[in-house]
């Protein structure tokens, strides 16, 4: 299903958080989803989907949020470079990176440009 920002974020904030695990895992790899989450192993989220609760269930759901804004126009494999690798509007930055490294209230305005603008480009 194809969202728009507003959508994506009623959908990322209304799920309920084992659907939010397992769809960025299956749009991200349970990898970069460890990243994001603050934690150093793939273990750490397979337990989530069982009920553990996550340290940072906000970032997830943000991450979910960027990620099903920049489903629009890209499959999983664009999606998963999207998050992995530098980003020239985030200052060469990963957004993974950000997301596990930063305070979310300071990186979530320029992340959500960075989606917005990816988005929304023609090829």
């Amino acid at each position: 299903m194809v969202l728009n920002d507003v959508d994506s974020y009623n959908h990322a904030i209304s799920a309920p958080l084992k659907q939010v695990v397992q769809e960025l895992i299956d749009l991200l790899g349970p990898t970069v989803v460890a990243t994001i989450g603050g934690v150093n192993e793939t273990r750490a989220v397979q337990q989530w989907l069982k009920g553990r609760k996550p340290q940072r269930p906000h970032v997830l759901r943000f991450s979910l949020q960027l990620a099903r804004m920049i489903s629009l126009k890209e499959d999983v494999t664009m999606i998963r470079a999207w998050f992995q690798g530098t980003n020239p509007a985030l200052d060469d930055r990963s957004p993974a990176l950000l997301l596990r490294t930063q305070p979310l209230e300071e990186i979530q305005g320029p992340l959500m440009a960075a989606a917005r603008y990816f988005a929304a480009r023609d090829d």
